[in-house]
C-alpha cells in the first residue's frame, strides 16, 4: 500500500504557489515599467516632437495663414493642457491637415503631406487651383474664377474677352465659393468650345451667355451678337461649319445688322 507525505505536498504547492506570485508581479512590474517608459518617451522627453514644419507650393495663399492652421492642429493640448499629441511626429494625422486646409481654402486643389520619422520634420506641399475663367451670376457682381474642374475658388471682378473664359449666368441658380458648376456635361460643351475657337481663331468673343431654364448657351461675338448653342450639339463639327459659313456667307462687311446665328439644330444654321 502507498503512502504519502502530505506535509511535503502541502510545501511544494506552497513553493510553487510563491513562484507564480513572484513571476505576476515581475509581469505587472515590468508592464508597468514599459507603460510609464513608452508614456514618457512619447509625451515627455521630446524625442518624437516634430522640430520643424516645412510649406511648399504656395502662391495665392500667404505661408503665414497656412502655417498657423497647421499650428493650431499641432498645439492642440489635452490632459488638463498637459499633452500635445499631434505634435507627435507618430501621432499627427495627415488627413486631418489636408481636410483641415482644403476646407479653409478653397483655391488649394490638393495637399501632399509628409511625415519624416527620422529627421522629425512635416512637409506640407500645396497644389493650388489654375484659374481658366471667371463665372458670373448675371446682372450682378458676384464673380468667381473658376479652374478646369469648373470649382469656383476665388472672388473675381467682372471681366470680358478672350483672356479668360467668362460665364454669364442668368439661369437663376444660386452659386458661392467653393461650389462646382451644376451640369459638367454643359460645362464641358462650352469649354470644348473656347479652346476651338481659340485654336482656330474665325471669331472674336467677349463672352458665353447662359440664359434662363435651358442647357443652351450663347457665345456673345465681339460685334454684339450672338451664336446659340445646345449641350446636345456636336460642338467641334457646328464649330467648323460656322467658320465655313461666315467665311463664305457672311463676311464681316455683311455683319453690321446681325442679331443672331443658330447652331442648336445640328447640320443646320439660322441666322437673323
Amino acid at each position: 500500500m502507498a503512502r504519502y507525505n502530505y506535509g511535503y505536498i502541502d510545501e511544494l504547492r506552497e513553493k510553487r504557489k510563491r513562484r507564480k506570485v513572484k513571476i505576476a508581479f515581475l509581469v505587472v512590474s515590468s508592464l508597468i515599467g514599459l507603460i510609464i517608459f513608452t508614456t514618457y518617451a512619447l509625451f515627455f522627453s521630446g524625442w518624437f516632437s516634430i522640430k520643424e514644419v516645412r510649406i511648399n507650393g504656395y502662391n495665392e495663399i500667404s505661408e503665414p495663414e497656412i502655417r498657423n492652421l497647421v499650428d493650431d492642429y499641432l498645439n492642440k493640448k489635452y490632459l488638463l493642457d498637459y499633452i500635445k499629441p499631434f505634435s507627435n511626429i507618430l501621432f499627427a494625422n495627415s488627413e486631418t491637415i489636408v481636410d483641415s486646409l482644403l476646407e479653409k481654402f478653397p483655391i488649394i486643389k490638393s495637399v501632399n503631406i509628409d511625415k519624416g520619422l527620422f529627421n522629425k520634420n512635416l512637409t506640407v506641399e500645396i497644389n493650388e487651383r489654375e484659374a481658366v475663367g471667371i463665372w458670373c451670376k448675371n446682372e450682378s457682381d458676384k464673380c468667381f474664377y473658376f479652374d478646369r474642374e469648373g470649382v469656383m475658388f476665388k472672388p473675381a471682378l467682372r471681366f470680358s474677352g478672350e483672356i479668360f473664359l467668362t460665364i454669364e449666368d442668368d439661369r437663376g441658380r444660386d452659386f458661392n465659393l467653393a461650389d462646382s458648376f451644376d451640369d459638367r456635361e454643359l460645362f464641358e460643351k462650352i469649354s470644348l468650345t473656347k479652346d476651338i475657337l481659340d485654336e482656330l481663331k474665325f471669331l472674336g468673343y467677349s463672352n458665353f451667355f447662359l440664359p434662363p431654364g435651358s442647357f443652351e448657351f450663347w457665345i456673345k461675338a465681339k460685334e454684339g451678337w450672338y451664336v446659340y448653342l445646345d449641350k446636345e450639339n456636336d460642338v467641334p463639327i457646328q464649330l467648323v461649319a460656322l467658320k465655313k459659313f461666315l467665311e463664305e456667307k457672311l463676311p464681316e462687311s455683311r455683319r453690321q445688322n446681325l442679331q443672331y446665328i443658330d447652331l442648336r439644330v445640328n447640320n443646320r444654321i439660322y441666322y437673323k
